[in-house]
């Protein structure tokens, strides 16, 4: 991660060399814009009025060059060719990544003890977490990048990258399965939900029935998994409920400022509420954004959504003459969505493998809004 954040700032520095000192217009002017500038400033007096500024700081860099790195790319990528290129790349890499999931899975990897309620779970022995560290962490990442590689599957019209794509989204698709991470499972059925709204919406009438017809299919162990989201005999959910109640008691006293940015100032707080039960974060990326940041927090983020949305269905989705630009919108936000709806289970923007990712893809949108007017289209 810290090679990583490295690099993207180094990144950003030659940006700034290249179109601040030797262009005279080096920044894109959008209304879409407003939101992440606002975003950014919250961030940056949070951590001035976190409980622990230095504990805070480390959340503050991240989002920081994350941020950073998402107008490097909307000013560096000029047209469609070059960001499918990237968009292909991302799909090839989190591919890499499923990979070593199935080969952990095949291994029989050991698994955490807390990752699950084996009373409840019976027939699960291992979930698969990749180069995450995590299972859940792992879904969060593969629900916004399988949606892009269906929408490459769904626009391209040579046979050899439909086959392509389509391998790249099964795969995703079966490693996500053997997160075993509900909250992941959950997001991809919303995500893909918004994919055919977006896309085809006659598919919708289909959903329920193939929902119905899956079900008597997929082994037992996925379907008590999926049977214990209503479980609150469940430990996990039970751990989820406890954490929920007494993050609304530190959102309750510290909701005109929050706590501070990030999972230091929480975790810290937290502990002053209960000791037996130590949180790095809420496990709800709303309940934690308002007890970091209060209610200023939560507003600007809402708000920040609500534009990003409407700009890109208005600007995008709705350009029913540029197809390309229709299907990949559609697949970038079906990511998002899926993400933030799993964000009602997890702090999604807590690690900085998904934070950057998250901003990536808000990179993504922006770049298609910049070129869709100018580039032509491809198949």
């Amino acid at each position: 991660d810290e090679v990583n954040l490295i690099f993207m700032f180094f990144i950003f520095l030659s940006f700034l060399y290249k179109e601040v000192l030797r262009s005279p217009n080096p920044l894109t002017k959008d209304t879409v814009h407003i939101p992440i500038a606002l975003f950014v400033i919250l961030i940056i007096v949070s951590t001035i009025t976190s409980i622990n500024p230095m504990g805070s700081f480390r959340d503050l860099a991240i989002h920081l060059l994350s941020i950073s790195f998402l107008f490097v790319m909307v000013n560096s990528i000029k047209d469609k060719n070059d960001l499918n290129i990237l968009l292909t790349v991302m799909v090839a890499a989190a591919s890499l990544v499923a990979l070593y999931g199935l080969y952990q899975y095949k291994a029989g990897v050991e698994m955490e003890a807390k990752w699950l309620d084996t009373s409840n779970n019976e027939g699960i022995t291992t979930r698969v977490f990749s180069v995450f560290g995590n299972p859940n962490i792992l879904a969060e990442y593969l629900i916004m990048v399988t949606p892009i590689s269906i929408a490459l599957f769904w626009q391209t019209k040579e046979i050899h990258k439909k086959v392509l794509f389509l391998l790249t989204s099964l795969l995703l698709m079966l490693t996500l399965v053997l997160t075993f991470s509900r909250g992941g499972w959950l997001g991809f059925a919303f995500g893909i939900f918004i994919f055919i709204l977006l896309v085809e919406k006659r598919l919708l009438l289909l959903l329920i029935p193939l929902g119905i017809i899956a079900m008597n299919f997929l082994p037992p162990t996925i379907v008590n998994r999926i049977l214990s989201i209503a479980n609150f005999a469940d430990s996990s959910n039970n751990y989820r409920i406890r954490i929920w109640k007494l993050t609304l008691e530190i959102i309750k006293d510290f909701w005109p400022i929050g706590v501070g940015l990030g999972y230091i100032p929480f975790k810290q707080t937290f502990e002053t509420y209960i000791r037996t039960m130590p949180a790095y974060h809420s496990h709800n990326t709303y309940l934690e954004i308002m007890a970091e940041m209060g209610l200023p927090g939560i507003l600007i983020f809402i708000v920040l959504i609500f534009v990003l949305y409407k700009y890109s269905i208005k600007k995008l989705v709705k350009r029913e003459e540029d197809k390309w630009t229709k299907v990949i919108s559609a697949g970038v936000l079906s990511g998002l969505s899926a993400v933030l709806m799993h964000g009602a289970v997890e702090n999604v923007l807590y690690l900085p493998k998904i934070i950057i990712t998250f901003w990536t893809l808000v990179a993504f949108l922006l770049v298609l809004m910049r070129t869709s007017e100018k580039s032509r289209d491809i198949g």
